[in-house]
């Protein structure tokens, strides 16, 4: 994946992201409310030298006070000191366990001793750690060596007393929901990626380029519910359907620079993938621009191009290589004069028999010499082996996968088995493309028009009417 896939992963999956990281701060901040207060209180004391009338006599009780700053810190939260608090406040805890609430802290270069007591209640930390700084005090006075005169040669004073705290240290809601967002932010964009790299089904045009090195001659644009992309082409001339599928005609044109392409053959991996759909788009499209094309429906299993155009089913590519009917009799126009529509007929007990006989190659050689452009629609490769035996009679194939739906592997083994038919392979068509760009240069219309027929010329534009 490249750089730009990734962001391209994380834009496509942004809800699912703004989900989770929502979902893992609302986590943190139930988790947080589950979570008991827990106050903090602190009593500064100082270790003075009980003596110091002189210069000489004040550095050197500083110093020697400094060396024990280290030691008093252990004393304050040893049982020397919390025995005497635990008896004097009358709490049910061992000094072990008061110890693991007491931090003391010695900043640099003082003789200062900073008791920090921590619990579910403000008033009793700050009780706590005032009655640690005064039995401190008295511990210190019995473990100082004593002088002749003054006593004790150090001595312990509060400098500032323990106060009741308003407001708890933990738990801290505010930063707990910024790590729980973070973390579901972290794992959205985990699972974007994750979901993209193990993605089993196309998603783009770089999906294809991945995996073969057939050309995509275009993405077609989906229509909406309750619509079928040939009647978007016609409801619309100039909206993003119509657009997109110029865009298959116009590739079609480019891998066709020398001229000798006529017959196309349409096919899919499996079915639902829009083939018939965009065949007869692309034979709209094709027909608009005033070549002479013919549509054939083979696909003699499950035809749908007949459904598609509201135009006779019953006589097709079946009756006419029965030879109840011929080839001129059989084939209906619509859309535009230039386009020819020959759908599949009736369903034969035997399909394969007729598409490798001698009289479809007949059928083709003469749709040939009538008409600029034939297009011929078939059944999925993966589903029966008819395109296999189509691909010989047509001059150019072209594969229609539909924008998450096909499976890459299915792709790659239909391209294999065309490849091996030896029939060129002139590009792959992502169908069914989600487009939320909109331009003034699309209009997607407001109405969809019945199916209808040409029939005699108008004296006025030379056109024929439309009959319904």
């Amino acid at each position: 994946m490249s750089l730009n896939d990734y962001f391209s992963a994380l834009r496509k999956q942004w809800f699912a992201i703004a989900v989770l990281v929502l979902l893992g701060a609302a986590i943190a901040y139930g988790y947080a409310q589950t979570q008991p207060n827990v106050y903090r209180a602190q009593a500064s004391v100082v270790v003075l030298p009980t003596r110091g009338d002189s210069t000489a006599e004040l550095v050197q009780g500083s110093s020697y006070v400094q060396s024990l700053v280290s030691t008093y810190a252990l004393v304050a939260t040893s049982p020397v000191v919390l025995e005497p608090v635990i008896d004097s406040l009358g709490l049910t805890i061992t000094p072990r366990a008061l110890a693991a609430q007491v931090v003391v802290e010695t900043p640099l270069d003082s003789a200062v001793l900073n008791i920090s007591v921590s619990g579910g209640s403000s008033t009793g930390t700050a009780a706590i750690a005032n009655a640690i700084a005064e039995e401190l005090s008295d511990a210190v006075e019995g473990l100082s060596p004593q002088t002749t005169t003054s006593g004790p040669a150090v001595r312990i004073e509060t400098i500032s007393p323990a106060t009741e705290s308003r407001d708890p240290i933990a738990p801290n809601t505010r930063l707990l929901i910024v790590v729980g967002g973070l973390i579901g932010l972290v794992i959205g964009m985990v699972y974007a990626w994750l979901r993209r790299l193990l993605a089993t089904r196309l998603q783009s045009r770089e999906d294809i380029a991945a995996l073969t090195e057939t050309p995509v001659l275009g993405e077609v644009t989906g229509v909406g519910h309750g619509a079928t992309l040939p009647d978007a082409v016609r409801r619309a001339e100039t909206g993003l359907a119509a657009e997109s599928i110029r865009g298959v005609a116009a590739g079609l044109r480019f891998a066709n620079v020398d001229g000798d392409t006529s017959v196309i053959l349409v096919t899919s991996a499996t079915s639902n993938e829009g083939k018939s759909s965009v065949a007869l788009s692309t034979a709209l499209i094709l027909a608009e621009q005033g070549q002479r094309v013919l549509l054939i429906d083979a696909d003699l299993r499950r035809g749908s191009i007949a459904k598609m155009t509201g135009l006779e089913g019953g006589v097709g590519v079946t009756t006419i290589l029965v030879g109840d009917i011929g080839f001129a009799d059989a084939i209906q126009h619509w859309g535009t004069r230039n386009l020819s529509v020959l759908p599949s007929g009736t369903i034969p007990p035997n399909p394969g028999q007729l598409l490798t006989s001698d009289h479809l190659r007949d059928l083709v050689g003469d749709a040939r010499k009538r008409f600029d452009v034939v297009v011929i629609d078939s059944p999925p490769v993966l589903a029966v082996s008819d395109p296999l035996w189509l691909a010989p009679v047509v001059d150019g194939i072209l594969v229609v996968a539909r924008y998450r739906f096909t499976k890459r592997h299915a792709l790659r083994r239909t391209l294999d088995e065309l490849e091996s038919t030896r029939t060129r392979i002139l590009g792959v068509v992502l169908n069914a493309v989600k487009r939320v760009d909109s331009s003034p240069y699309h209009d997607n219309g407001s109405s969809i028009p019945q199916p209808w027929r040409w029939r005699k010329s108008d004296r006025r534009g030379g056109r024929s009417k439309p009959r319904p």
